[in-house]
């Protein structure tokens, strides 16, 4: 009986706050990591009048490098980021309270590619390889490759911090280094301009956090409507980009600026494959972003795994009919 009292509060809630929408927009500062394809949902979102449609008023912000949107937002500046999750996961080992709302891909969409001088990963001996910033998901790719080639990091291939993946990328084409991680659209795009991929992981059918939405636990806790909401944006912005080719294109030349509509065509498809309708964080994605950080903190091995995040208002958006008033909306989105 209290199950299905709370049910119908949170029916007649969503009824009521979807009404006062338009009348009282609720301000959010929100930011982005990279540009990658991963980011799709929030830009469509902000494309689509999405965030309007669910009362918000949104400002997006551009926070290059996957640690400093997370420390942004634990200084109070954003209310929330879309992040991989290794960079959250390490916040709130170091004592912050970081909480992961939702992973739009449980896996490793990264790409190792090299100059054109560098065949083999065995060539990477003694070279360098740049990633944005430790910590992320770059990194843990970086290393999960060289690992896997029998190469040690730091020891037989330094790992230099570039700030962000744009920054990766010029010192990619300039010769600064001589391999880096990317994600669709730049490791197309460099391997168009003739750059070598040795590994392409998103195949490798490794279970990890990807791309999602967090914010603090304080502000879900404090706001729990504004949370709600953005959740509800942030998820259609994902139907929306698999229902709708050409908006979803649009809005991936825009935040990424490139150019090239066969790169373009190529990412939008990539993403619409790997975005997840209902991206629910799992156990074993999160276990597996602790797992890397073992070594550099011991706190991780026995850390619980649903102490990273919280899949509350993503189950509301199940319990509440949302999803299956997406699924009526967005018919092409699963086909």
């Amino acid at each position: 009986m209290n199950t299905r009292v709370g049910l119908l509060a949170i029916i007649l809630s969503v009824c009521v706050n979807a009404t006062l929408a338009s009348a009282q927009p609720i301000p959010v500062n929100l930011s982005y990591s990279a540009p990658s394809g991963s980011n799709s949902p929030s830009w469509m979102a902000k494309e689509l009048g999405l965030f309007e449609r669910h009362g918000l008023q949104v400002s997006m912000i551009y926070i290059g490098g996957g640690t400093r949107p997370v420390s942004v937002m634990l200084a109070g500046e954003t209310d929330f980021t879309i992040v991989t999750g290794p960079p959250s996961v390490l916040a709130r080992l170091s004592g912050g309270d970081t909480v992961i709302l939702a992973t739009f891909i449980n896996g490793l969409t990264v790409s190792i590619v090299a100059r054109p001088e560098i065949t083999k990963p065995s060539d990477l001996k003694g070279k360098s390889m740049a990633v944005s910033r430790f910590g992320v998901i770059g990194d843990f790719a970086t290393r999960i490759a060289l690992r896997r080639w029998g190469l040690t990091p730091f020891k037989d291939v330094s790992i230099i911090q570039m700030g962000g993946l744009p920054e990766a990328f010029a010192a990619l084409k300039a010769g600064a280094v001589q391999a880096a991680a990317f994600t669709p659209p730049l490791s197309t795009d460099a391997k168009r301009q003739g750059m070598v991929e040795l590994l392409d992981l998103s195949g490798s059918g490794i279970e990890f956090a990807n791309t999602g939405l967090v914010t603090t636990a304080r502000y879900a806790s404090q706001h729990p409507e504004a949370t709600r909401r953005v959740v509800r944006a942030i998820v259609e912005g994902i139907w929306a980009f698999k229902a709708n080719r050409e908006a979803s294109i649009r809005a991936i030349q825009k935040y990424t600026r490139v150019a090239d509509r066969g790169v373009l065509e190529e990412t939008y498809g990539i993403f619409r494959k790997d975005l997840r309708t209902i991206p629910r964080t799992t156990d074993g994605a999160i276990r597996r972003v602790l797992d890397g950080f073992v070594d550099d903190d011991p706190r991780a091995r026995t850390a619980k795994p649903a102490d990273f995040y919280n899949t509350r208002f993503i189950d509301e958006l199940e319990q509440t009919g949302f999803t299956k008033e997406l699924a009526s909306r967005y018919p092409d989105a699963v086909r």
